[in-house]
């Protein structure tokens, strides 16, 4: 193991606050040096972060505002929050810099609080970490930001930030970023990391927590002075607590270096799981609803055969069975048996068995973190499963897929319940028992860290279980499954690293997954190219400018029938209408210009030959590694390039994503010979001839 180096500011005890005091004697200043940075606290206790000289990357703030904690009355409720006054003590032990509270007192109330919190130098980074412990069963300690910096700025006018929402977001202007906030571990903060860049340098920040507790980072732009302000607040409900690693480290280079910093630390802690060959090299998934919440079939068992028609059309091998027990879709949970209307479950391993014959494989649907207040599970087990907020009260949410029905009810159930980590292992293992070859789990990547109140579960009260026993679930539930069948994966909806350690794939949700403003799946893809994630498409129809936009990226294809018009368009190619939905009362129908383009078997065949062309060229897109543009020269109007290697050559793809003309490109890779060029139905294409419009072609590259 390697040994790490830390790197410490000494100074001499002191008195906080005094207007003039000096900090220390004798000594203008105290610095930490990093290979590319140097932190400063002058005598005055201003604290400077300088890249090299200063020209691109400064931080100026004090570190008499460098932290707040807020504490809590366990009798009458009541909180308090302080921040560093006059009695905060600076001292320097075996060369770690601590900023010392020995307590608090509000009025005339002693509170026995102690706060020690660090600066240091880890890993080539500024290390803001420590600890807090109440020796008062009177006060807890709720939570508390460390730290808090403010005065940052990037002295340059193209400065981009790259924000962990989803598969990942960049904001060119900081004007309209304004202020964000992400809670991570959960979908909207999906890693626990940003970056602030120039196209030459930047500032990383982020959180190097082995246990992967809950915490949410904050960052605001303040166009008055142009300087950005960021800080990181930890929950804590407990009466003693250790602060994560919180590094922040100025850099040279592009957003790339930020990623493999973080990636390294990553790697460092963790294990990504083993997925197993064909869940791999899958193309895409067809999520079909049998059964809707209204009760209304679309499909029965034995239309499986028909859905593997349409696969082998589409060049879509994974066959997904949404809405598939007697309660439809989003209704029953967690109650899933067969649906005698549909067949009964005889009929349902039949078909399942008649898929497997074809080559397809089978995933069956769950939800990992609801029930529906109708059941008798919930009656009777609620109690033990439900979470609570702080006044005993169930979380409540509700789906509506009609807008004619009656509103499903639904609990949210907490994973720090033994309870409920069984009865979804139970799902897991039924649905195993049908002959499946994966399981999938809603929902579970998607929660933010919320505290539940019950005494009921494994977890202290408040505690936020989300972010240790939903790991724990689904860790035990793969294992469990892949003891049976180690080719057997396990799918959740939403993209957070936190779960990459006991998940197969990642079914998308938000920006990265889908094309949003400011959508930048680079960011996630880049930092763990590894990850199977496959694209949000909510829709019949893999729309070509869709399906090409997941292929760049590396994303697995994806098409959704929900309702009966999808149905009906899959199986004859007729075009739906808004009225065909308005009809049934559907809320949230499929965007209909997916559909009405062009002809449904335009649609069907362009979308089975990009599968091939993919499935073709495997080596960069089921099993390469992404690369972005990382050691490429990319030119072109409307041209889009992204890289994959196989460790010994790189394909990079190239989109036109101009909708109507052709476009010249010009793509280099230093130390590379371009060797071999190929489109979608052309696996030898003209590598120099211009591209058509929405249009997609793979370079192949050698080293020279």
């Amino acid at each position: 193991m390697i040994m790490k180096k830390y790197v410490s500011i000494g100074l001499c005890i002191l008195m906080l606050g005094f207007p003039g005091y000096k900090l220390f004697a004798g000594s203008e200043k105290y610095e930490l040096k990093t290979t590319e940075a140097t932190l400063t606290i002058d005598q005055k206790g201003n604290l400077r972060i300088v890249k090299d000289k200063g020209q691109i990357i400064q931080i100026n703030t004090s570190i008499n505002n460098l932290w707040k904690v807020t504490l809590k009355n366990n009798l009458n409720g009541k909180e308090s929050v302080f921040v560093p006054d006059k009695s905060v003590r600076l001292t320097k032990i075996d060369n770690i810099l601590q900023l010392v509270k020995d307590n608090f007192s509000t009025g005339n109330t002693f509170i026995p609080v102690k706060v020690e919190l660090t600066i240091s130098v880890k890993d080539d980074a500024f290390c803001f970490s420590g600890s807090l412990k109440s020796d008062s069963k009177e006060w807890q300690i709720k939570e508390v930001l460390y730290p808090d910096i403010s005065g940052i700025k990037i002295n340059d006018k193209n400065v981009k930030i790259y924000w962990p929402n989803s598969l990942g977001e960049c904001f060119d202007n900081p004007q309209l970023f304004g202020s964000k906030t992400f809670e991570y571990p959960c979908t909207n903060g999906s890693m626990a990391w940003f970056s602030v860049n120039s196209p030459d340098a930047g500032l990383y920040v982020g959180s190097h927590d082995s246990s992967r507790g809950s915490k949410k980072f904050a960052l605001s732009f303040n166009d008055s002075d142009k300087s950005f302000r960021t800080s990181i607040n930890f929950p804590v409900y407990t009466y003693e607590f250790s602060i994560p690693d919180v590094m922040v480290k100025p850099y040279g280079g592009k957003w790339y270096n930020a990623s493999k910093f973080y990636r390294g630390w990553y790697d460092e802690n963790f294990k990504l799981a083993s997925v197993s060959k064909w869940t791999r090299e899958n193309a895409g998934l067809m999520l079909t609803i049998l059964k809707q919440q209204n009760g209304s079939v679309m499909w029965n068992y034995k239309d499986v055969d028909k859905l593997c028609d349409i696969g082998e059309k589409l060049n879509i091998k994974l066959i997904g069975l949404w809405g598939w027990a007697v309660g439809g879709h989003d209704r029953l949970y967690p109650y899933w048996p067969p649906d005698n209307l549909m067949g009964g479950r005889k009929e349902l391993e039949k078909a399942i068995e008649r898929a497997h014959k074809r080559g397809f494989k089978v995933i069956v649907y769950s939800n990992g973190t609801i029930m529906d207040a109708s059941t008798d599970f919930y009656l009777y087990n609620g109690i033990e499963t439900m979470q609570l907020n702080e006044r005993k009260q169930p979380a409540i949410e509700y789906y509506l897929k009609h807008s004619n029905t009656t509103p499903v009810i639904q609990v949210r159930a907490c994973p720090g319940s033994a309870k409920w980590r069984k009865t979804i292992m139970d799902l897991a293992l039924n649905a195993k028992s049908l002959g499946v070859d994966a399981f999938y789990i809603d929902q579970v990547g998607v929660r933010s860290p919320i505290m539940c109140y019950s005494n009921n579960h494994d977890h202290s009260v408040p505690q936020e279980a989300y972010t240790k026993y939903r790991v724990k679930m689904m860790h035990d539930i793969r294992n469990r499954m892949k003891e049976i069948d180690p080719e057997f994966s396990i799918i959740t909806e939403g993209t957070i690293d936190e779960l990459l350690t006991d998940i197969d794939v990642f079914h998308g949700l938000g920006p990265g997954s889908i094309i949003t403003p400011n959508a930048f799946p680079e960011m996630f893809r880049y930092t763990f190219p590894e990850s199977i994630i496959i694209q949000l498409n909510a829709s019949p129809a893999n729309d070509r400018y869709n399906a090409n936009y997941a292929t760049i990226y590396g994303l697995r294809h994806e098409i959704m029938s929900r309702y009966e018009a999808d149905a009906e368009y899959l199986k004859s190619g007729k075009i739906p209408t808004a009225e065909n939905y308005a009809e049934c009362y559907v809320n949230d129908p499929p965007v209909l210009s997916t559909m009405n383009k062009v002809p449904a078997q335009e649609v069907t065949s362009y979308t089975h030959d990009l599968l091939q062309f993919e499935n073709d060229n495997a080596d960069f897109f089921r099993n390469g590694k992404f690369i972005d543009e990382d050691g490429l020269k990319v030119s072109g109007n409307d041209i889009l390039a992204k890289g994959f290697t196989d460790g010994k050559r790189i394909g990079v793809v190239v989109w036109n994503r101009n909708l109507s003309e052709k476009r010249d490109f010009s793509i280099t890779v230093p130390g590379y010979n371009l060797v071999k060029s190929a489109e979608p139905k052309m696996q030898v294409a003209n590598a120099s001839s211009p591209l058509d419009a929405n249009s997609i072609r793979l370079l192949i590259f050698e080293k020279n």
